[in-house]
């Protein structure tokens, strides 16, 4: 297993300590199973909010920009 990335605002990790942490466990089922079938979410596992924004951010940028070719 990878080395646990720290966190900038001196957490050790992410987790449920953590007011930022999503913890799927918090989302319904509907949530969680869609957010999980897109890639979004793992079922078992959280993930920093701020972490997901800058996936979702980084997602939009790259639907919704041309690079000089047509699509």
């Amino acid at each position: 297993m990878g080395n646990i990335k720290e966190c900038p605002f001196n957490r050790d990790q992410c987790n449920k300590e953590c007011a930022l942490f999503i913890d799927p466990q918090d989302l319904n089922e509907t949530v969680k199973n869609k957010l999980a079938s897109l890639g979004v979410l793992d079922r078992n596992n959280g993930i920093c909010s701020f972490k997901n924004i800058a996936l979702c951010m980084n997602r939009y940028i790259f639907e919704n920009t041309s690079t000089g070719f047509s699509r």
